[in-house]
């Protein structure tokens, strides 16, 4: 399916709306590049930005749209999934944590887990430092995956998932390896001392204490609450102008990537960090809690994008841009791309929410780069909002192109296969269960196909090339797995997927 990126910009104009204040600098060229650069894309989706200096907001912009079908478009009170920048959220609230007496930052998982059995890791020497900063040499996917996708748990589930933690071989111990885990650990602990979801927790130590009226981590919050969630969209959708089939619900967000937020919203974040926990004048945070999450607690050394990493902090990258020390954090998922970023020497901050992510990150390296050019007064901004729409004319070209032919590539080898069932269909559907994953229930459709449920997760099967099994991709990953199914004496027994097996029930 050939897709009209053009005709669609046509079909729904760009829609934008700037702030400033209290400004002395010119974030026209923001402006611009944004208005412009969506309109090479062809989708009108949602971006907002919010930019703070000294302790005020100074610029906002709003460009887009919230929910395109709706004609809803984004303001000042449109909240966002912001994936990966509830990271430095999280770990600032164990800090709090921390202050309250209630945990210390050597605590270590056998401390924080004195009844629970694990098996194959050293619970003894993995702290909470290591977990707040991707640095506890371990591994679990199941529990990462449930509880960012599936959904599929409940106290006794994430405790037998706890247990599945295994030792990273080539990351070990005090090396950093970016990952979820870590916080999600965390938060487990938080929900058993508290004796609430971790959720309420961090609304209580960080989102009510900073003012942040249109932030939470449940997502119907935003419905009670009344005010709008950017609706996510994907350049990989067969019509980019509906919604994406993956939307979050309170089942799985998580303490490594489960906020809805708004810029106005997390520029007080960032003015917090800026300002010794200081925000309007009122001291929020106690001001060496503060400087203690700016502490570095591992090592890096990759460049991402346009922004090298040397070092992490409790839920911050660190390391130079444009020859000034830079704190920052991203968000991505399909849906949703997300960037949070200060340089406490001058005190300014950035704050860029998507709600789409293919081509979003270039979207948002554009407008970091015009407006940390302003704010530093390095350079011309006109000239490098010119530089930056020419890069995005020809890396959304690129990604068009590479997206079309994998839409052809996988429809040919789609067509060119048959499923190859030694058994009636309907021995293949039924309810299917994992210790770790739990549920997994298989629907034969009127049409024929088999449609997949696992949790908060549905996809449609398409057939695969050995007897017995199929290929299923879910929304959330776009990466497809095999499913192997287990026949014997003629009955289905069970069935193989992610390298687990399922008992039919």
């Amino acid at each position: 399916m050939k897709i009209n990126f053009k005709l669609m910009t046509l079909l729904i104009p760009i829609a934008f709306f700037t702030h400033v204040a209290l400004a002395t600098e010119d974030f026209s060229a923001i402006d611009r590049y944004v208005k412009s650069a969506k309109e090479e894309v062809g989708l009108p989706t949602g971006t907002a930005i919010a930019i703070v200096k000294n302790g005020k907001i100074i610029y906002e912009g709003y460009f887009g749209y919230a929910d395109i079908k709706a004609n809803k478009k984004v303001n000042k009170n449109t909240a966002f999934y912001i994936a990966s920048i509830t990271k430095p959220m999280f770990a600032l609230s164990t800090l709090l944590m921390e202050e309250k007496g209630d945990i210390k930052d050597t605590s270590s998982m056998a401390d924080m887990f004195p009844d629970q059995n694990f098996p194959y890791i050293n619970a003894e020497k993995i702290q909470l430092k290591h977990l707040m900063s991707c640095s506890a040499g371990i591994v679990n996917y199941p529990l990462l995956a449930t509880l960012a996708y599936t959904g599929n748990h409940d106290v006794e589930q994430r405790y037998d998932l706890l247990a599945n933690s295994t030792n990273n071989e080539k990351y070990q111990l005090g090396k950093f390896k970016y990952t979820n885990l870590g916080f999600n650990i965390a938060s487990v602990w938080a929900e058993n001392y508290y004796k609430q979801d971790w959720q309420q927790t961090i609304a209580e130590l960080i989102y009510k204490p900073l003012g942040m009226s249109h932030t939470s981590s449940y997502m119907t919050d935003a419905a009670k609450q009344g005010f709008e969630v950017a609706r996510p969209y994907s350049l990989f959708s067969n019509n980019p102008r509906e919604i994406y089939a993956f939307e979050k619900s309170n089942l799985n967000m998580h303490a490594a990537g489960g906020t809805i937020s708004t810029a106005a919203d997390l520029a007080r974040f960032l003015i917090a960090q800026l300002n010794e926990g200081k925000v309007d004048g009122k001291q929020i945070f106690p001001a060496k809690v503060i400087k203690k999450s700016h502490q570095q607690l591992a090592v890096n050394d990759v460049m991402f994008d346009d922004f090298m990493r040397e070092g992490y902090a409790w839920g911050w990258n660190m390391g130079p841009y444009k020859g000034q020390e830079m704190y920052h954090h991203f968000g991505g998922v399909l849906g949703a791309n997300t960037h949070s970023s200060y340089m406490l020497k001058h005190n300014i901050g950035l704050i860029i929410l998507n709600n789409q992510a293919e081509i979003s990150d270039v979207l948002s390296n554009g407008i970091a780069d015009i407006a940390y050019s302003i704010l530093l007064n390095q350079g011309d901004a006109d000239e490098i909002a010119d530089t930056r729409i020419t890069q995005m004319q020809k890396e959304s070209t690129e990604l068009k192109t590479r997206i079309q032919k994998s839409n052809q590539r996988t429809a040919k080898i789609n067509a060119s296969r048959v499923m190859m069932l030694s058994e009636a269909k309907s021995k293949y559907q039924g309810l299917f269960h994992n210790s770790l994953w739990g549920d997994l229930l298989i629907e034969l459709l009127p049409t024929g196909e088999f449609n997949f449920t696992l949790g908060e997760l549905s996809t449609v099967a398409s057939a695969y090339t050995e007897q017995d099994a199929m290929r299923v991709e879910f929304p959330s990953t776009r990466s497809g797995k095999v499913v192997t199914f287990d026949i014997v004496n003629n009955e289905t027994q069970g069935l193989k997927l992610f390298g687990e097996y399922f008992n039919k029930r």
